[in-house]
């Protein structure tokens, strides 16, 4: 499982256009869903901020979990079978039926398309933020203006169907109309704000750790080209950097992480050491 925030720049672009590729058949397979259930799709789904109260009063009737009589396990169908968000979000799907995602790709869509015709200077992009656990890094978002704001969509209606089904929250029949407002308002406010020119990404971050438990002084943080595109020169500057006096141990802990036992540098000198390679 590969979560949205470790994908490459090319990896991360491919996953918003599956997330976009999406929406349509989803919306379709909850049209039909409703019309199987005796709804009539066009009166509930008008389009409206207020269908959004019929509409999840629907479906938080009819969540399950995988275990419930007659749902499917997730797990049985296959990952490339899920709706690509929880793909990349969820390493295994333990609370809700294969059945009930459907349902939910289907109001992510449905959301979708109800706050881009009320918001239509609204666009998608991928997240980007130079904080690397930024917890939305690489996901396909809605935002508008500076896209300063990141709005992923299937995260608020996945919290409240998944705490409503645990009994760990209540989730009110208005939760998804009320998001949905405040999603067009917060998206018209934020259409004429003028983005400012992004700052290149840094091609490493060091950080002292000392007061950290797990022996190591510094963590170095590696920039998007060096972490996947120079993975080579960062092998080499890690057999390196280990035979430098003073550096104890050197563990490069993930593809864009690396972790230093120097008790006698500084998190200058160390940075310093590193940009004269690069």
């Amino acid at each position: 499982m590969t979560n949205y925030r470790d994908l490459t720049k090319p990896e991360a672009a491919a996953a918003l256009q599956e997330f976009l590729d999406e929406r349509e058949p989803a919306l379709a397979r909850l049209r039909e869903l409703l019309v199987a259930d005796g709804q009539d799709p066009a009166a509930l789904l008008d389009g409206t901020p207020e269908s959004f109260v019929p509409l999840w009063r629907w479906l938080l009737s009819r969540l399950n979990g995988p275990d419930a009589p007659g749902a499917t396990d997730p797990a049985s169908m296959g990952r490339l079978a899920w709706p690509s968000w929880e793909r990349y979000t969820t390493e295994e799907e333990g609370v809700l039926s294969f059945e009930s995602l459907t349902l939910l790709d289907g109001l992510v869509s449905y959301l979708a398309a109800v706050v881009k015709d009320r918001a239509p200077a609204a666009r998608w992009e991928i997240a980007r933020s130079p904080i690397k656990r930024y917890v939305h890094n690489n996901h396909p978002v809605l935002v508008s203006g500076a896209g300063e704001k990141h709005n992923f969509l299937p995260g608020l209606p996945m919290a409240h169907a998944c705490g409503a089904l645990l009994g760990v929250r209540e989730s009110p029949e208005d939760a998804i109309a009320v998001y949905a407002r405040r999603l067009i308002e917060q998206l018209n406010e934020a259409e004429g704000v003028t983005a400012e020119p992004l700052k290149p990404e840094p091609l490493v971050e060091v950080e002292d750790i000392r007061d950290e438990a797990g022996g190591y002084d510094f963590e170095i943080g590696l920039g998007e080209e060096l972490a996947h595109e120079r993975s080579a020169d960062v092998d080499r500057l890690v057999r390196d950097l280990s035979r430098e006096d003073g550096v104890k141990k050197v563990l490069r802990e993930d593809r864009d992480m690396i972790l230093v036992r120097a008790p006698s540098w500084s998190s200058d000198t160390l940075q310093a050491w590193i940009l004269r390679r690069f």
